[in-house]
């Protein structure tokens, strides 16, 4: 009898004990959803498409300054190396911009010169080849994205499964 009411006690200690951890839990899944959310409307850097480079290094200090509560020197510094940044990676993306541009018209022209070289047969079996591998090409990139679709969903659920293994 006393071993019954003992193994009473300590199961209803133990379910007690597992109450109390869902709710810690609960937070954790609606931060692991949020940055779902935030992983599925883009990237972080969205926010600063078409915004000067002024913009971006305000946005960058004000964020930092947030978190680490910057002297008055500080916060000036960080702004002038941010500023700094922005206008270097604006140049970067400009210049990287008119490099494809040029990469495209040059290899348009490469293809009419081609084209020209080769007979009108010729010419459309090399059509008929491009349309099937564009075809090839999409059809692989909707499996290879929802394997990836997959596989993130597991990874999530297999690095939960792996802590929670750990921790005991």
């Amino acid at each position: 009898m006393k071993k019954l009411m003992l193994s009473l006690a300590l199961s209803g200690l133990m379910l007690a004990g597992f109450a109390q951890e869902k709710k810690d839990v609960k937070p954790e899944l609606k931060e692991m959803q949020t940055s779902m959310r935030k992983h599925k409307s883009g990237r972080m850097q969205d926010g600063f498409k078409n915004k000067t480079p002024e913009e971006v290094a305000k946005m960058k200090t004000d964020r930092m300054d947030q978190k680490l509560k910057f002297t008055d020197k500080q916060r000036k510094d960080i702004y002038a190396f941010n500023l700094k940044q922005a206008q270097e990676h604006q140049k970067i993306a400009v210049e990287r911009k008119e490099h494809r541009a040029k990469m495209k018209k040059q290899r348009v022209a490469e293809h009419e010169k081609m084209m020209e070289m080769l007979t009108p047969e010729q010419q459309k079996t090399l059509k008929d080849s491009y349309v099937e591998n564009r075809k090839m090409h999409k059809e692989h990139w909707k499996k290879d994205r929802q394997l990836k679709r997959k596989d993130f969903k597991k990874g999530e659920v297999n690095k939960s499964n792996h802590a929670d293994v750990k921790s005991s």
